[in-house]
């Protein structure tokens, strides 16, 4: 049996992993990554989702209550953001979406935190809130 390899460390040797890097920061200049297609210039301002370029990070962990196909037997790699541009009523997770929880942390920081989730076993990087802000 082959052991496994995570998708994006082929990605990475292709090219298209810095590619899709580029094509995410040009997007920022005039922000479309959500449905509320604010039009702003991230690196600058804020945008509706109250965020710039880097991501609002509340927490990070292995997760055990997601279904067995999603968790696997050694967690899905779970990371929490603030400040969801959604804005669900209902939210079960209203304390940290709609606040500023958690600290600002540019994409190496981020990066740390996958490479850390996946070499305690977790199965796969869940990303919880917000969707693309």
């Amino acid at each position: 049996m082959k052991e496994f390899q995570p998708a994006y460390l082929k990605l990475y040797a292709s090219g298209e992993l810095i590619q899709r890097a580029e094509e995410a920061r040009h997007h920022l200049r005039s922000c479309d990554l959500c449905a509320r297609t604010c039009r702003v210039d991230r690196n600058l301002q804020v945008g509706v989702c109250r965020t710039k370029v880097n991501a609002r990070v509340a927490s990070y962990s292995p997760h055990f209550g997601e279904e067995n196909p999603l968790r696997g037997w050694r967690g899905s790699g779970t990371i929490f953001f603030s400040w969801c541009n959604l804005r669900c009523q209902y939210c079960q997770n209203h304390d940290i979406s709609q606040r500023p929880a958690g600290e600002e942390m540019d994409p190496k920081e981020l990066a740390t935190i996958m490479l850390w989730l996946q070499k305690v076993g977790c199965h796969n990087i869940n990303l919880v809130l917000p969707p693309m802000s």
